[in-house]
């Protein structure tokens, strides 16, 4: 279980205020809100991006500094080298980690295989978005900490996507304004705004 009690964060304003929440393993757990409402500051906590007050522990011990096997973080840039393939983006986080799952299995299920040895700036935003995703389900870990995953995906993508994180069986804390998105894959969802938890939802899939 990955917890956050009393979690607060300060850059000269208040981003976040004494956030506490919980979400639990093999659950998709959604972070919704208006934009501005601390929704990306939360997960760029949770990854460790950000200097906070308050704790963030993983089955009741705090998360280490390197904590990729634990949570791994995909910004809404992606964050691609622009210098490397795309199978060189995959592999390079990797490098220090155990492969779980089959490269091309994954980048087969987003359609990305014939852009194996392209470059970032060769594709598109909804395809560097989908390589961004296949990077991250590489590298199994027990939650994906994801920032608008859908926004640039076409609905054929998103229903990809939806499959291979049922599918991936694990964690995952998503920030969306999606609600279609949301709707479908909706399990707990926390509502913030101005950087206050307002109200939260559970149900049962």
């Amino acid at each position: 279980m990955l917890k956050v009690k009393n979690l607060s964060l300060h850059k000269n304003k208040t981003i976040l205020s004494n956030i506490t929440l919980e979400a639990p393993p093999h659950c998709i757990t959604l972070l919704l809100g208006k934009s501005g409402s601390g929704k990306t500051s939360l997960l760029r906590c949770l990854a460790g991006l950000e200097t906070y007050k308050g704790e963030i522990t993983y089955n009741d011990l705090p998360l280490p500094k390197n904590r990729s096997s634990i949570v791994t973080y995909v910004s809404q840039s992606y964050t691609l080298f622009p210098h490397l393939t795309v199978l060189e983006n995959c592999l390079q986080p990797l490098r220090l980690n155990k492969i779980s799952n089959s490269i091309d299995s994954i980048l087969e299920s987003f359609h990305m295989l014939p852009y194996l040895h392209a470059k970032p700036h060769e594709l598109s935003g909804g395809q560097q978005q989908r390589i961004a995703l296949s990077r991250a389900l590489l590298l199994s870990p027990s939650y994906l900490l994801l920032d608008e995953p859908t926004s640039a995906l076409d609905p054929e993508n998103i229903d990809r996507f939806i499959t291979l994180l049922r599918k991936f069986g694990k964690g995952a804390i998503i920030s969306t304004q999606d609600m279609t998105f949301a709707s479908r894959v909706l399990q707990r969802a926390y509502f913030l705004e101005k950087g206050k938890l307002i109200e939260t939802s559970v149900v049962s899939k």
